[in-house]
């Protein structure tokens, strides 16, 4: 192979990445960031919404089957902080962030599902 040809080759291939490189930049900022949500059921009930997008931690105190559960906010991510449950299992889970893993008391009959939106914050129904 001359060296022409492999100059003109590793000039494509360059070019190739460059291009797939610029491409990825701008499909992934031009997608709205996603919002997310938590929904906080007893039994079976919706008792509390909370919006994760808000910088300010905050605190929550919700009534369940046995106690009182104590959850926490902080940006993007949630927490049961306390509960009167024997083993502990959803205090022990920590800060969840992510859709795919609820936060579950059985022993309170409480549960914590986050969803995500790819929604406005306005487009939200809290």
């Amino acid at each position: 192979m001359d060296k022409k040809s492999l100059r003109n080759d590793i000039i494509l291939i360059a070019s190739l990445l460059l291009v797939a490189v610029i491409s990825l930049i701008v499909v992934f900022a031009s997608q709205k960031k996603e919002f997310l949500v938590a929904k906080v059921y007893r039994q079976n009930d919706l008792i509390l919404t909370i919006d994760l997008k808000e910088k300010e931690e905050k605190d929550y105190y919700v009534d369940g089957l046995k106690g009182q559960v104590h959850i926490h906010t902080k940006e993007n991510a949630i927490a049961i902080v306390e509960s009167n449950c024997p083993h502990q299992d959803c205090v022990n889970m920590h800060y969840v962030n992510t859709t795919n893993r609820p936060i579950i008391c059985a022993y309170n009959a409480i549960y914590i599902i986050i969803e995500g939106s790819t929604s406005s914050y306005q487009d939200l129904e809290i």
